[in-house]
């Protein structure tokens, strides 16, 4: 696999679309924390891949507190 060119950051005048990445990278943060905390198994993508974490046989189990 090639290693593709970084893309240049992508700068948006409207004020509420310049909010939508960092509030998208929020609700995955809460996301994966609820996950980990109800012990329930969540996807992420990873080297192009989705992978299971806290599911049965992925080597990681969710953290209980």
């Amino acid at each position: 696999m090639s290693a593709s060119k970084p893309q240049p950051p992508i700068t948006l005048r409207d004020p509420d679309l310049q909010k939508v990445l960092p509030a998208l990278r929020r609700a995955a943060q809460n996301a994966r924390e609820l996950a980990l905390r109800t012990g329930t198994p969540y996807r992420v993508w990873r080297d192009g891949r989705m992978v299971n974490i806290g599911a049965p046989g992925s080597g990681k189990a969710p953290v209980t507190k």
